[in-house]
């Protein structure tokens, strides 16, 4: 490094009197050491924050994501401003200029996540883009200067630069998967803006900091941005993404420091294809404690840990190469400034020339390499396509069932009945929109148990819907991007049991197999995460054919379960040896084959249940009511996360309860909060609610509570068994979980047991329902147990379900006049 270059770039300021000369260095380091550890555990412990919120069922403020956001970077960034006012030593004053706007900038970026998940994530990253675009052209007016000449490495250029953003972008071609068309061309903008914004903010302070050799200077180059790109990374893209952008630009920023500060599109490009990962090939809402931890989150932590393995190996590389190559370069002998450079020779500038074609050829050739490679790892075993998020939209008509429900007596003819109004209603209501729909290649999907459609997500489709009035909502109707491994059910040591398992003897349950009532002649509808048809609980139990089982997610044509916890629900209400009604033939959905579902899997499994259609089917067409199940068991429920609001599956439940199926739903595991039965379908006066308690019959802390809001009845309707049941697991094995989900079969299999017994109440929910209650045992509160909305119903309902009691009153009530 030439004395001339050390002038220019540190002239001579005086020290204060009394202030050694590294108090300033000392200080700003530490300046970005605070800005880096309060943006990464900032906005790690905002994350977990605000999933512990939802789990448990707390309501999260809108500004929750954008205050924290802008607070983490001003809270970050406040030691730099204060070391960029009081510092007059001009490089190290450069330096804590840069990491203060980085961090006035990731402040208002953070304003972005003000916007609604719901908006879709092209309308979000595109925003996100337009204010990182506009930031970079404003920070353009703080730039330090140009770098002077003689510095002590070259750096990459523009083509080497992608090169290793290539490399770092490598994993994420096999673990992730883009969304829509739509979605990753906006993540391609923002990435880019992204890395512009990057590269201005570097060149807002020292570029090269002068100090050291190669190697220590380029190690303080790296320093010195590693902490713009934190701040950045904190804020950039939604709630879920900055935790993978913490990871991997942060450990890009030796390589962001080895690019050519000459060549402005070397850094912004690097950093832009870097950032394309996180920001295109992970769906951000995904990064969720709920899908933990075999599911999204799983291979996104791979991939960022791959992505910022590579970074580290590949900037350690660069920064080697370029170190060797300053070294080994010949430092040019000074000369009187008045006496001019001879010419080179025409040999040595003709081989010069040629040097640099085979140069640019050979990194022309890396290029495309890495872009080949990365093509081939998305077609071969990664997950090719786009898949992005859809819509579910729901008409204002909706049919009206009542009439056709009363006027037939018989309960096939009923169900029939039921039906047909149904899918008349649809068609004929859903025509002009579906037409619309067409027009725009939206790739629309009907349905008619309640009447709504779902369509492909984009801005075009969004402002056709907001502009009709034949439409009444319009939700997100989310999808989970496909991974490269879904696993298999974890491995359960539970024995098989030897005796009547406690959960069924609490219910009195044995008490009425003794009069040979098991549920036979009785159909009971399972939609879960799958059933394991094989195991020998299970086994007989399947009703067969080709209309006994669907599976929206993967269209597979027989029943299975990658999850486990459906053959567990399954087999509590009709499994041999651990099911309450073991006689009672089932059949099957799988609405939840990964953890998080939506309104269009949720409904479609419901409208298979009344109207069952072969696999491939049609189910305007082909669904067959004289099939239909008889009693459902529902554990799971559709929270706004997963698309639903209050009453999108209200119609649904309504129109199955007049076909005189009988509906019996979990209350939810987010107690012991009153108020907590807050999602579909569990929060209807159409569904029969179950709530858990233990063998002690102590209400489980986590059964969720009411009343529900604008509902008159108590929910939930009933309590039974949720805690330590013993039930069947995928593979012929058993194991012990809790959850309202492990009562709300109890239940189902009750009703079973009750339509067997007397045959004139199948199909009569209101009069079962009402025996359900009036011979629950009755279960009191502890004194550490608060009753809800003044009333201990909100938290038990009418007690534990009874079978013994249920049967024996059925017998006694008088058939229903017609």
């Amino acid at each position: 490094m030439g004395a001339g270059y050390r002038a220019r770039m540190q002239p001579y300021a005086p020290v204060p009197s009394g202030v050694p000369r590294w108090v300033a260095p000392t200080l700003v380091s530490l300046a970005g050491v605070w800005a880096v550890a309060v943006t990464a555990i900032g906005q790690s412990v905002a994350w977990v924050v605000a999933e512990v919120l939802v789990i448990t069922g707390y309501d999260r403020p809108g500004a929750y994501w954008p205050g924290l956001t802008v607070a983490t970077a001003l809270v970050s960034g406040a030691p730099a401003g204060l070391a960029w006012l009081l510092v007059k030593r001009p490089v190290i004053a450069g330096v804590a200029r840069s990491w203060t706007l980085a961090a006035a900038c990731a402040a208002l970026i953070g304003l972005v996540r003000i916007v609604p998940w719901s908006a879709g994530d092209t309308a979000v990253a595109a925003l996100e883009a337009l204010v990182a675009l506009v930031l970079a052209v404003l920070v353009g007016r703080f730039r330090m200067g140009q770098e002077p000449s003689g510095t002590r490495i070259v750096g990459l250029g523009t083509a080497l630069a992608t090169a290793t953003g290539l490399i770092v972008l490598l994993p994420w071609w096999w673990v992730g998967a883009l969304g829509s068309p739509l979605d990753a061309a906006a993540a391609v903008v923002a990435a880019l803006a992204l890395g512009v914004l990057v590269s201005r903010l570097r060149r807002t302070g020292p570029v090269r900091v002068p100090v050291g050799g190669p190697v220590a200077g380029l190690v303080l180059d790296a320093l010195v941005v590693a902490v713009p790109l934190t701040l950045l990374a904190g804020a950039y893209g939604a709630p879920g993404a900055q935790l993978l952008l913490l990871a991997v630009l942060p450990a890009a920023c030796l390589l962001v420091a080895c690019a050519n500060p000459a060549r402005r599109w070397a850094d912004a490009l690097l950093v832009a294809v870097a950032a394309f990962g996180p920001l295109a090939l992970v769906d951000a809402e995904e990064i969720s404690l709920l899908l933990i931890p075999d599911d999204v989150p799983r291979w996104a932590t791979i991939g960022t840990g791959s992505s910022a393995w590579l970074a580290l190996v590949v900037g350690a590389i660069v920064a080697l190469v370029l170190t060797l190559r300053a070294r080994r370069a010949p430092h040019p002998t000074p000369r009187p400034e008045a006496t001019p450079p001879e010419p080179a020779p025409p040999e040595a500038a003709a081989a010069a020339g040629r040097a640099a074609v085979r140069g640019r050829v050979v990194v022309g050739a890396l290029v495309v390499a890495l872009v080949v490679a990365s093509a081939a790892v998305w077609l071969g075993p990664g997950q090719s396509g786009f898949h992005g998020d859809r819509l579910f939209v729901v008409l204002k008509s909706q049919a009206n069932v009542t009439a056709a429900a009363n006027t037939e007596t018989g309960l096939v003819a009923r169900r029939s009945a039921v039906h047909r109004v149904l899918v008349e209603h649809a068609r004929r209501t859903q025509a002009p929109l579906l037409d619309a729909l067409r027009s725009h290649d939206a790739d629309p999907t009907s349905y008619y148990l309640v009447n709504a459609i779902e369509v492909d997500d984009t801005p075009l489709i969004r402002a056709v819907l907001a502009s009709r009035d034949d439409v009444a909502t319009t939700q997100p109707n989310p999808e989970l991007r496909p991974i490269p491994d879904e696993g298999s059910p974890d491995a359960q040591n539970v024995p098989a049991p030897t005796s009547t398992p406690t959960n069924l003897t609490a219910i009195n349950a044995p008490d009425v197999w003794g009069d040979g009532i098991d549920g036979r002649g009785i159909v009971v509808g399972f939609s879960d995460s799958g059933v394991d048809a094989t195991h020998p609980t299970l086994r007989a139990g399947y009703r067969g054919g080709a209309d006994s089982w669907y599976d929206p997610w993967y269209r597979t044509t027989s029943p299975n379960d990658a999850n486990g916890h459906g053959t567990h629900t399954a087999a509590t209400a009709v499994g041999k040896q651990v099911g309450v009604a073991p006689g009672a033939s089932w059949v099957g959905c799988a609405n939840l084959a990964r953890p998080l579902g939506n309104p269009a899997y949720y409904l479609g499994c419901l409208q298979f249940m009344l109207a069952p259609f072969p696999a491939g089917g049609d189910p305007f067409t082909d669904g067959d009511p004289t099939r239909a199940a008889d009693v459902l068991s529902n554990s799971w429920g559709c929270p706004e996360l997963e698309g639903c609001a209050a009453g999108t599956l209200e119609p649904a439940v309504e129109a199955l309860s007049a076909a005189g199926i009988f509906v019996v739903a979990a209350a939810g595991n987010t107690g012991p909060r009153c108020r907590t039965i807050t999602d579909p379908i569990g929060r209807y006066d159409s569904a029969f609610t179950v709530g858990a308690v233990d063998d002690n019959r102590k209400i489980a802390s986590f059964s969720s509570r009411g009343p529900v809001p604008g509902d008159a009845d108590a929910k939930p309707d009933l309590v039974a068994p949720g805690v330590d049941v013993l039930s069947a697991w995928p593979g012929g094995g058993y194991a012990q979980l809790s959850g309202t989900s492990m009562a709300t079969p109890h239940v189902a299999g009750v009703v079973a047991l009750i339509w067997q017994a007397v045959p004139t109440l199948r199909g009569d929910v209101t009069r079962t329902a009402a025996i359900l209650r009036a011979t629950a045992q009755e279960i009191s509160l502890d004194a550490d147990d608060e009753a809800c909305g003044d009333s201990a119903r909100n938290v038990v309902g009418a007690g534990e379900v009874d079978a013994a009691a249920a049967v024996a009153l059925a017998r006694q009530t008088p058939p229903a006049p017609r």
